[in-house]
């Protein structure tokens, strides 16, 4: 269901997506995910989960995982980019694959394993912030200003002569910089839509913050076994394409409304309470249409019949909703209209 123009009389309230910034998924725009995925390769996951690859002197307790920090490479970089940071994407699911496609690297790696985490989590809690691209040569000469802070060959002082200490701000920036690379015949790395955790060593986490791990159907058991008792809350993605990112938003929906709800509809006489939960059941219905118009050709049959039923059973709730609000305005009009009468 396309949204209508502001000339169509709809309530653009009932087609507003709502969703934080974070936690958007690929239902209400195509090409974001609520989740950060750092790709690699299968040992290299294996490790990752078990918490083998942690540097000597890094602690890693049982029940945690750890990525290990790399210092990123590309053309020209040596000799002034030197900061080790731990790399995500917030690339949806679904078009992960086509980092194999778009790089020999990758492909040789064969990095069609991946482990995912709430963008949410490591934004607030594991200091993870998206890279900033800039113009190559704005780039180099940032990168340069950096290190002359960092060396101490170049300081800033304030109006008063104070020498100002900029270290601090340099080391938030500098891990996040990185190149257009607009002149190179591939024209640079932006389709990696890249995040970074700046860090000497690597990133510690609790396998409880895992929400999504990306693997081939063959290596599915090994890993659980892995992650044992978590698996129950982990999303294992055997390839791109079958992940149904439907699942999720449902779930969301399903929270907001639930069927017990849906069965006190008639016991709610607030008609406040019940067009608030009416325009949310728009919006999902209003978001959910949207998304299968789309993606229709994509889904395969049984997810198609899944969706379908879901706008059914949307489009009945908002009915249902709908007649309680009129039989409680009239419950109401008519209770006004005895209290008149006794007046008289």
């Amino acid at each position: 269901m396309n949204l209508p123009g502001p000339g169509s009389g709809i309530t653009w309230r009932n087609y507003r997506i709502e969703t934080p910034t974070f936690k958007l998924s690929s239902i209400e725009k195509p090409d974001l995910s609520p989740f950060l995925i750092h790709m690699t390769g299968r040992n290299q996951l294996i490790s990752i989960l078990k918490g083998e690859n942690a540097n000597e002197g890094v602690e890693v307790a049982e029940g945690e995982g750890f990525l290990k920090s790399v210092v990123p490479t590309f053309n020209g970089s040596q000799g002034y980019y030197n900061s080790n940071v731990v790399c995500f994407t917030e690339s949806p699911l679904f078009a992960l694959d086509f980092f194999r496609y778009r790089s020999f690297n990758r492909w040789e790696s064969d990095q069609q394993f991946g482990i995912g985490f709430s963008k949410t989590d490591l934004v607030k809690h594991r200091n993870v912030r998206p890279v900033v691209y800039l113009e190559t040569e704005t780039n180099r000469e940032l990168l340069n200003l950096c290190n002359k802070i960092n060396d101490d060959s170049f300081v800033i002082s304030d109006n008063n002569g104070e020498i100002q200490d900029l270290k601090p701000l340099i080391s938030k920036i500098k891990p996040l910089l990185f190149p257009l690379l607009e002149n190179t015949r591939s024209q640079g790395f932006m389709w990696e839509r890249e995040w970074r955790c700046p860090s000497e060593s690597g990133m510690t986490f609790p396998l409880s913050a895992i929400k999504v791990i990306c693997c081939p159907k063959n290596e599915r058991e090994e890993i659980e076994k892995i992650i044992g008792e978590h698996s129950s809350h982990i999303q294992i993605v055997e390839s791109w394409k079958e992940y149904d990112d439907v699942t999720n938003f449902l779930k969301r929906r399903d929270r907001n409304i639930d069927k017990t709800t849906i069965d006190r509809i008639d016991n709610i006489g607030d008609i406040g309470a019940l067009s608030a939960m009416k325009m949310q059941n728009e919006q999902t219905l209003n978001t959910l249409s949207s998304y299968y118009s789309v993606f229709k050709e994509t889904v395969n049959q049984l997810e198609g019949r899944s969706i379908n039923d879901t706008l059914e059973d949307l489009k009945n709730t908002s009915k249902i909703i709908s007649d309680r609000i009129e039989k409680v305005r009239i419950e109401i009009k008519a209770k006004e209209e005895q209290a008149k009468a006794k007046k008289k």
